[in-house]
């Protein structure tokens, strides 16, 4: 008599046996290659792959230091309409080894020079740091201000939250220079800096080829994709002035709470036996969404011509995007107005936005009478 376990055990040898015998047909089956394939040395492949990563660091940050510099005015300039989502800010960005992923950061040290200490990454179109004389590669060594005085990756983390007041702040930085016989000096450099007051809205530029941007209540999104796209700053600029107006006018929030009260007709409905499938709150969602984006239009219009920036033939950026989706002029999707639409729009809104400017008016976006 065989016991229950034997039996098992068998059975489980058997299927191994017919998986590995699977295994073996499969593999023998599937096409190869019929060359003789030269391979690159490892050390020239790890070789490479420092260079590489050191080269996708150096565009990405170039590309982000391009995105900042055009989004600054904006942010500066069009505090009028931020209500209480203001702080201050001295327009510089830094860096040190321990922000970069830690696949890069044998490439961030070889070929960017990131270490450990806080450098300064970039300063920002004509902000207080740029005024002051910092310069791209400094090592902040400290950054005081009215109550705290911030040092290593604090200074990353209070910078990026901008932690700063109306009082002056006090920068302590390391500068290296090379003298005329190519030596190495060594400057301790004390800067005082009054910062600016700006709208708290954080730039993200989103490694992503498509052409896109977005908002999320909190920060501006632009995709690498839309920046390649697009040739021309100013065009830039509007896109960038739409999303701070999707913020600004509190969009997000309004669409989270359209869906909430459609949410809550679904529940409703549901108690009492009827099987809605979420469709109210699909719907609640959806609602306002293309006047959403039209208004995000108009209002970015302002914020440019707060900016001082020339929005004329700004319409022609929709032209261009049809071009690369002739759709949209028909019917870009139940969220958004048509391509056509919106180039028709924007000459409209353009024409009330110069009439203001030749007669003097205030440059503020026509609102509703509230009842």
């Amino acid at each position: 008599m065989v016991n229950a376990s034997s039996k098992l055990q068998v059975n489980n040898n058997l299927l191994k046996i017919i998986i590995t015998f699977s295994l073996v047909v499969f593999l023998s089956s599937c096409g190869s290659p019929t060359t003789v394939i030269t391979r690159g040395d490892t050390s020239v492949i790890d070789k490479e792959r420092i260079i590489m990563q050191g080269i996708a660091l150096d565009t990405y940050y170039k590309r982000f230091e391009k995105l900042n510099n055009l989004t600054y005015p904006l942010l500066t300039k069009s505090t009028d309409f931020c209500g209480n989502r203001i702080k201050y800010d001295i327009g510089l960005k830094t860096i040190s080894i321990n922000q970069i992923d830690k696949r890069f950061r044998k490439a961030a040290r070889q070929k960017l020079l990131i270490t450990e200490s806080q450098k300064v990454l970039f300063t920002v179109g004509d902000s207080p740091s740029a005024k002051a004389g910092i310069k791209s590669g400094d090592t902040i060594l400290e950054i005081n201000t009215l109550n705290e005085q911030w040092e290593n990756d604090d200074i990353f983390k209070n910078n990026e939250k901008k932690n700063y007041s109306k009082e002056i702040v006090k920068i302590s930085i390391v500068r290296k220079n090379k003298t005329m016989e190519n030596e190495q000096q060594v400057e301790l450099l004390e800067f005082e800096i009054l910062p600016k007051k700006i709208c708290n809205y954080g730039v993200v530029l989103s490694q992503n080829d498509s052409l896109n941007a977005y908002a999320d209540g909190n920060n501006l999104y632009l995709t690498t994709g839309m920046l390649r796209f697009v040739d021309e700053d100013r065009e830039l600029q509007f896109i960038l002035a739409h999303e701070l107006a999707h913020n600004i006018e509190g969009h997000i929030d309004k669409k989270v709470n359209n869906s909430i009260l459609g949410t809550i007709i679904d529940i409703a409905a549901a108690g009492a036996g009827i099987d809605t499938r979420g469709s109210f709150g699909a719907m609640g969602a959806q609602m306002y969404s293309q006047d959403f984006e039209r208004e995000a239009d108009y209002v970015g219009l302002y914020i440019l011509a707060k900016s001082n920036i020339d929005s004329s033939n700004i319409e022609n950026f929709w032209r261009k995007l049809a071009a690369e989706n002739p759709g949209s002029t028909i019917n870009y999707n139940s969220t958004h107005p048509t391509s056509s639409e919106r180039w028709a729009n924007i000459r409209a809104a353009q024409k009330e936005i110069q009439y203001k400017i030749n007669n003097n008016l205030e440059l503020l976006p026509e609102r509703k009478e509230k009842d």
